[in-house]
């Protein structure tokens, strides 16, 4: 659309009329006359922005020039008029973009070069043609430029103690620098050793004029007041700009989006943390005060840790929070490239980074997972090291030991885990990026805008708003293998066996879960626990043995023994909504269906399935197991020793569903279950039962009678004895519980008119030798 107003109607012609005459020679009155050439500027910054109009730039070249010498006499003064500082806005916005079309030139001309050579017609048909500038034309600017950066920061110090300047035109001086300092890399014929002077003296001036200062201190502590991610989450209005139809900008208060209000520090901080991280890039030398005075300082620690802390919120899909996301991406990177900062706290604002870009952020995400999120620097020494609090929840699980199908234990203590954990980043951050990488032509657009890269830019327009990565993405690995071999198996090719690249893609996923379990725990809070567990259920549907390869199975077992932490445990939800299942109940009995497959009685595999069962979740799970799928009870063979779930959780509340009671005695009278074959279903089938038939409430008298007299006619003298003698579950027996050695007298009496008053004698002579 650009090339067509330019080619077709003569766009340029018009805008150059506005542009390169002095507003106040238009005879237009008041204001109108800036307007008018700010909003031609602006335009034309457009075309630039798809490489376009270039050659006028350099038509215009000196008159420019004395623009920028116009522009330098100005004031950043709340006094000064303010579209006279529109139009100087407007006008380095345009030099800017010049300096993102001058740095393709190089690239296009040896293209250009190269197609002209070959004799592929197709070739030489989508070659770009050569921008009408090159660096020469902008390296001459970088000079005024500067002076006016220099100039502007010393009146924001000076001014700030007793009233706030308006900041527009000292952000567009500083992203011109910055800009120009981000291409300069890439260019030929620079001089290095010239380009690094430089930067010297322009670090320098930055940290005396403006990171000591009073005014900067209270520019970074207007993060929080108009910080999007922190503000409440209230819902938007209507739209009230038509010219942006998707993008609400205000709230149903009225107000406007605490990121657009006025004395908002986020367009500032951006274009100074972009400038302090492309010279940082270029000179690795740099003085360390500079980024200490930024990464270091108070305020700003304490907005990230807010945004550590915050929760999701739904104004993080407002267009406009891509501007606080582009502030925490540069912190992140400039945390990078100085490791004197708190790594840890800059790792968790990059995590949760992650899961608020959106469409269009692709570059974003890549370029995080491949620098930032599975860098071993930002994992310290600190982070290895088991806090006492964790440590007390340990002891309650790491001690077990369980027992693979394939013969042999997994330890689930994670001290020996992690260690390995961390020499395993790179091969971790291959798999991520493997899975995220999939939409390269997203990907590269994305590059292309983030970048500012005009020859190949297609659209300036902002996609569809929405979020890139969902608040479990780290396990999205499992969820996409789980999603790909269900589809096989409904197109009838059953997953059997996986290759070993998926093993090893599962490794590292589970690898990285447990990484971000033991030392990102409160980046993890923000996903809930029946999500994790759901996530984790998935591994075991994902081919027929997948679990049983030893670093998947060692993994799990790990993960399971955190889940199983009290503190974790308790926040089990099953009722709650899970991203990608409209059934928890569905998904669990295909669950079943698999265990009776293919388990062959591993016991990791039967704990995720014991899961559910707990008395707090949904009856239906429970008559699932002993119902439908009782042929699932027969492969449940774990021992009661290597239950990582406390027992009470299957005990209590006792039973009072009659069709279950009856399950669990039917699964006792037929031989279903039994003590040395599944000990756990055992006991929580004995407990039930025993508790039910004493129960003296007067309900369901019939159905006690009933029952207590077929309990008295087994001829199993064990599981009789097992009934009628139960005491309390004990996890520290074989057998899962103690007995009786006297029954009570009440219980006695409740047995006498089922003629078994010898048998009871008996029973407990035995039972006190």
């Amino acid at each position: 659309m650009a090339a067509i107003l330019i080619s077709r109607y003569r766009l340029m012609e018009v805008i150059t009329r506005y542009t390169s005459a002095d507003p106040s020679s238009l005879q237009l009155p008041g204001d109108e006359a800036y307007y008018l050439s700010t909003e031609s500027f602006n335009t034309w910054t457009v075309c630039m922005g798809y490489g376009l109009a270039s050659e006028y730039f350099r038509d215009y070249y000196s008159l420019m020039v004395e623009k920028l010498q116009v522009i330098s006499s100005l004031s950043v003064s709340p006094s000064s008029p303010k579209a006279e500082l529109c139009y100087a806005v407007s006008v380095l916005c345009l030099l800017e973009s010049v300096v993102h079309v001058a740095a393709t030139n190089e690239e296009l001309t040896a293209k250009m070069t190269r197609s002209h050579g070959s004799d592929s017609p197709v070739e030489n048909s989508d070659s770009i043609p050569v921008p009408g500038v090159n660096w020469s034309h902008v390296s001459g600017l970088i000079q005024p430029v500067e002076i006016c950066l220099q100039k502007w920061l010393r009146e924001l110090v000076e001014i700030y103690p007793t009233q706030k300047p308006n900041l527009c035109l000292l952000t567009s001086a500083v992203k011109f620098v910055g800009s120009y300092y981000s291409k300069i890399p890439d260019q030929p014929g620079v001089n290095v050793v010239q380009c690094l002077e430089h930067i010297e003296v322009l670090s320098k001036t930055l940290s005396e004029s403006c990171l000591k200062s009073l005014a900067y201190q209270q520019i970074v502590r207007g993060l929080s007041i108009h910080s999007v991610v922190l503000s409440s989450n209230k819902p938007f209005t209507s739209e009230t700009t038509p010219s942006l139809p998707s993008h609400p900008s205000t709230l149903d208060t009225r107000e406007w989006c605490p990121i657009l209000q006025k004395d908002s520090p986020y367009s500032f901080l951006v274009a100074l943390y972009r400038l302090l991280y492309s010279i940082g890039k270029i000179h690795k030398g740099l003085d360390a005060k500079v980024f200490q005075l930024v990464l270091q300082n108070e305020d700003l620690i304490t907005y990230l840790r807010k945004v550590c802390s915050s929760i999701h919120s739904q104004m993080n899909q407002n267009y406009f929070s891509r501007f606080e996301n582009l502030l925490q991406y540069y912190l992140v990177k400039l945390a990078a490239l100085w490791a004197g900062c708190d790594s840890q706290l800059y790792h968790q604002v990059a995590l949760h980074l992650i899961t608020r870009l959106q469409t269009g952020d692709e570059h974003y995400v890549h370029d995080l997972l491949s620098t930032t999120v599975f860098n071993q620097e930002f994992f310290g020494v600190e982070d290895c090291e088991i806090i006492p609090s964790q440590v007390q929840a340990m002891r309650l699980t790491e001690h077990k030991e369980l027992t693979s199908a394939s013969r042999f234990t997994s330890n689930v203590t994670q001290r020996d885990l992690l260690p390995s954990v961390h020499g395993s980043l790179p091969s971790i951050r291959a798999t991520y990026l493997q899975v995220f990488g999939k939409d390269i032509k997203a990907l590269h657009r994305s590059r292309e805008r983030c970048l500012q890269i005009p020859s190949e830019m297609d659209s300036l327009m902002s996609p569809t708003i929405d979020l890139l990565v969902p608040k479990d993405w780290v396990y999205l690995p499992l969820v996409e293998l789980y999603q790909t071999t269900t589809k096989m198996e409904l197109a009838g090719k059953p997953v059997n066996t996986l290759s070993s690249t998926a093993v090893s893609m599962v490794t590292n996923c589970l690898q990285w879960i447990s990484l971000m379990e033991n030392e990102r725990e409160l980046v993890m809070k923000t996903i809930t626990m029946a999500t994790k567990i759901s996530r984790l259920m998935c591994v075991f549907l994902s081919g027929n043995d997948l679990f049983l390869e030893a670093p998947v199975h060692h993994c799990l077992a790990s993960l399971f023994s955190t889940y199983c932490q009290p503190d974790r445990l308790d926040k089990i939800n099953l009722r709650e909504e899970i991203p990608g299942l409209t059934s928890f109940y569905d998904f669990y009995v295909s669950f079943l269906l698999q265990y009776e497959a293919v388990s062959f009685g591993d016991s990791l595999f039967g704990s995720f399935v014991l899961l559910p069962m707990q008395q707090r979740y949904d009856l239906k799970l429970r008559k699932a197991v002993w119902g439908e799928h009782a042929g699932t009870l027969r492969a449940m063979f774990i021992p009661v020793k290597e239950l990582m779930i406390p027992i009470k959780n299957f005990l209590e509340p006792e039973e009072t569903n009659l069709e279950l009671l009856r399950l669990y005695l039917q699964a006792l009278l037929s031989g279903t279950v039994t003590s040395k074959r599944c000990p756990i279903m055992y006991v929580i089938a004995v407990h039930h039962v025993n508790r039910f038939v004493y129960t003296q409430d007067g309900k369901h008298k019939k159905l006690r009678q009933m029952m207590m007299r077929q309990i008295c006619m087994m001829r199993n003298e064990e599981i009789k004895k097992h009934l009628l003698f139960y005491k309390l579950a004990t996890q520290e027996k074989d057998i899962g519980f103690d007995m009786y050695t006297d029954l009570p007298n009440v219980r006695q009496r409740l047995l006498e008119d089922f003629d078994i008053k010898d048998w009871i004698e008996k029973t407990q002579k035995a039972l006190q030798t």
